[in-house]
């Protein structure tokens, strides 16, 4: 539905085919994609999103630290979920933030730093001895239910000190937030009150080998989400902040290309996420998501219209399908374009799912991406005699 002719442009004169982000029937999250596009094994380094979150946002993790994935949230006095997003509240989020660390923990030698990130997205980090990632969330996940009891994934004492601590940090949340001021204004303007903290996907910092380091290149990444920005980071690349830029639906798309095309001349690879679509796709909108793509062409055209196809390469994919209709994630596979030096012309008419099924490139897993691309870049080692 969407009128997308520079991206169209772009399948005709390079190679589509369809990318599983994990594997077949595999329903991915962001955290494992994004990995597996940068070539790492999520099988082997996924260590939990919290860890890289948290490294997304700025935060230092050191060895033992757990970080959790967090969200502003509106609970009712059963604490029953009411919006795991608190109406995606971001204006007054800093000001709630200031209140959470400012609460005390019974836990001895173990302290904690509440981080507010994009809209009302946060990472929460447990420092200190003693600490485990096996914890289970307390954010159920849908509205309509109960905060979950953190409970402890297997019975050692590190585990089940964890999730204690974590049962402790919620309801304390809870308790601070709920009859603060800004709630008062809020609800007074018919906004929904910011009263908790959810937590979800504990981890720790993955042990993998950057990116830049394995292939001997330069890399950058453009991108405004935690997760993205902590995976890139950890795969050795500069992170490139743009006016503009929000992460969001009002982000600026033709200010994130530009900045894109500029990097191109400094660094060997360019990452650029945009995560509009995802969201217009979890809202269950149909016509943004048509927009959101409508303007993501727009910035294609941005970059065709400045680089070279004979002397650069363009990938154009994504990390998973968010279908409009299922507002998550789904299994299914993705489609992927890649034009430049060598790639053949698909001649298909137009980029799409259905037109990636029987194009050239065939089937691959997103996991094998980077290596294609490093093959093509002269940045391989020949395997075997």
């Amino acid at each position: 539905m969407a009128k997308k002719p520079n991206i169209d442009k772009l399948a005709r004169t390079g190679s589509i085919g369809l990318m599983h982000p994990i594997g077949p029937g595999v329903r991915p999250g962001s955290d494992v994609a994004h990995l597996a596009l940068l070539g790492y094994d999520p099988y082997k380094y996924y260590t939990g999103r919290g860890g890289l979150e948290a490294i997304g946002a700025g935060v230092t993790l050191d060895p033992g630290d757990v970080a959790f994935r967090c969200n502003f949230a509106t609970v009712d006095d059963n604490m029953i979920v009411k919006d795991r997003r608190a109406g995606r509240a971001s204006e007054e989020r800093e000001d709630f933030a200031n209140t959470v660390n400012e609460m005390k923990i019974g836990a001895p030698n173990v302290s904690f730093e509440f981080v507010s990130t994009v809209a009302h997205r946060g990472v929460l980090v447990l420092r200190g001895k003693g600490l485990s990632r096996r914890v289970s969330d307390t954010d159920p996940h849908i509205e309509g239910r109960e905060v979950q009891v953190s409970r402890p994934e297997d019975n050692r004492k590190e585990s089940r000190l964890t999730a204690k601590i974590l049962n402790e940090f919620t309801e304390k949340s809870n308790l601070a937030l709920k009859d603060h001021p800004t709630n008062m204004e809020r609800v007074g303007k018919g906004l929904l009150p910011v009263n908790i903290v959810l937590s979800r996907g504990a981890g720790t910092v993955p042990p993998i080998e950057a990116l830049t380091v394995k292939y001997s290149i330069s890399a950058a990444c453009i991108g405004v989400v935690p997760i993205v920005r902590g995976i890139c980071r950890l795969a050795g690349m500069d992170l490139i902040d743009v006016q503009g830029a929000t992460g969001g639906l009002d982000t600026d798309f033709l200010a994130k290309a530009k900045a894109a095309i500029a990097a191109v001349g400094k660094y060997d690879l360019v990452f650029l996420h945009i995560k509009a679509p995802d969201i217009a796709s979890h809202n269950g909108d149909f016509d943004k998501k048509i927009w959101t793509v409508e303007r993501i062409d727009e910035a294609i055209r941005e970059v065709l219209e400045s680089l070279n196809l004979n002397e650069h390469y363009i990938v154009l994919t994504s990390d998973h399908a968010t279908p409009v209709t299922v507002k998550d994630h789904s299994a299914d596979p993705v489609p992927i374009l890649i034009a430049g030096p060598d790639f053949d012309a698909s001649e298909v008419s137009s980029f799409s799912e259905r037109t990636a099924a029987t194009g050239n490139l065939g089937r691959l897993l997103a996991l094998h991406l980077i290596p294609v691309l490093m093959n093509r870049l002269g940045k391989t080692e020949k395997f075997g005699f």
